[in-house]
């Protein structure tokens, strides 16, 4: 975890303008607050605890944000000084929390982490939700990468670990049970002209929500805590 640590604290100051200040990021952001929006609609951004939330962008849906990278929160800091910022790391969050949350989000983290650390926060996680709660997570698609060739982060655990929808029902554990799952980036963007992506989100939200779903670059999942 220091590596990872150490990664994001480096990329914090340009962290926003380099990932999300170009129309692919904002596709990507776009999406995920889309999806958010509709399962989040009725719980309040106190109920709600932002799991790697980095340089907090999507604080908006959370009063309280976790993250392992003291430079990702001095940015979310000044950005949101009203909210209330954690420093921790996975799996090793529930000390630092002192109440639980009607829901969770956690975006671009367990795609760096090897599938015992995933195990293991999912189990943690659940201590933090009471029955009825729900966990929003995103992982990359290991349908995706099976149907194309994947050129290898130089760095090794850089969005390294990718999952089926039968992956995710083995990591979660007794606590939790898949209620939702969607797709986003069936399409390439990253490939495509900008001038096209913003054209085709509703393409690319509608496909993730049908079968071919599956072959989209990331899954978006919505657990319910029922135990």
């Amino acid at each position: 975890m220091q590596t990872i640590r150490d990664y994001y604290d480096k990329l914090a100051k340009n962290y926003d303008d380099n990932r999300f200040g170009n129309s692919y990021g904002r596709f990507v952001d776009a999406s995920e607050r889309k999806i958010l929006q509709a399962w989040l609609n009725q719980i309040e951004p106190d109920q709600v605890l932002d799991i790697g939330c980095g340089t907090g962008r999507l604080l908006d849906f959370a009063l309280t944000g976790l993250d392992s990278s003291p430079e990702m929160l001095k940015v979310a800091a000044v950005k949101f000084p009203d909210r209330r910022l954690i420093l921790a790391e996975l799996p090793l969050v529930v000390s630092k929390i002192d109440r639980c949350f009607h829901a969770v989000i956690c975006f671009h983290v367990f795609m760096h982490l090897d599938e015992n650390t995933v195990k293991q926060s999912f189990a943690e996680i659940s201590q933090l939700v009471p029955i009825g709660g729900h966990l929003i997570f995103d992982v990359p698609s290991l349908y995706r990468r099976a149907v194309r060739q994947r050129i290898p982060s130089s760095i090794s655990w850089h969005g390294s670990t990718a999952a089926t929808r039968a992956d995710i029902d083995g990591w979660i554990g007794a606590h939790w049970r898949v209620v939702e799952r969607r797709g986003i980036l069936f399409f390439p963007i990253h490939r495509l002209p900008s001038f096209l992506r913003g054209w085709l989100a509703a393409v690319d939200g509608w496909i993730g929500n049908t079968p071919f779903g599956r072959y989209s670059s990331y899954h978006i999942y919505r657990l319910e805590r029922y135990s």
